[in-house]
């Protein structure tokens, strides 16, 4: 674990999630606030549904994926997400991810220390090109040109949103580590 400093001077905890962080009430609290902010998520959270989701975000923490969790005052206020491909597949090169930050701590650099800590990440585990797609008119296409994403392609009514409108998926992509030649 270790201590970050935001913008506004609050200091927070990063730290790799493990199954045991979910518990004393953390899942609940962050899935909470994720019921709030799922306008631009690729899930939906409903309040019904939080006992099943549990058991499924602890499972996917074995699945190929590594998160990240930053804590203040022991609640989760963020996470961020890197996907794996398979080891076998042509594609072991490439990771994806999903990041998500409480409103209340938004706008305050969190989303770029933790997403700067997950390139780290992949880096570590020797992945040339991180990629990220979202629904259009996600604030944090701001988040992703300023750490230097490039565009890569649009697919059209992808998403639904709460309100029922129809929205299309995004995808930038950035590489993070050289290619060797062969």
């Amino acid at each position: 674990m270790r201590h970050i400093t935001l913008g506004d001077g609050t200091v927070v905890d990063l730290k790799v999630a493990r199954k045991d962080d979910y518990d004393y009430g953390r899942y609940e609290s962050l899935y909470a606030w994720l019921c709030k902010v799922d306008q631009y998520l690729a899930k939906q959270y409903k309040l019904g549904d939080l006992i099943d989701n549990k058991a499924q975000w602890l499972h996917n923490l074995d699945e190929n994926k590594i998160t990240l969790l930053s804590l203040h005052k022991d609640k989760i206020i963020g996470s961020a997400t890197l996907i794996l491909n398979e080891p076998q597949s042509r594609a072991s090169h490439v990771a994806s991810f999903g990041i998500v930050v409480h409103p209340d701590f938004q706008r305050k650099g969190l989303g770029k220390l933790l997403l700067a800590a997950l390139e780290q990440v992949a880096r570590d585990q020797g992945i040339k090109k991180i990629e990220v797609n979202f629904y259009d008119g996600n604030p944090a296409v701001a988040l992703y040109k300023s750490l230097n994403y490039n565009y890569e392609g649009r697919r059209l009514k992808k998403g639904r949103l709460n309100d029922g409108t129809y929205v299309d998926e995004i995808l930038l992509s950035k590489f993070i580590n050289p290619f060797e030649q062969a």
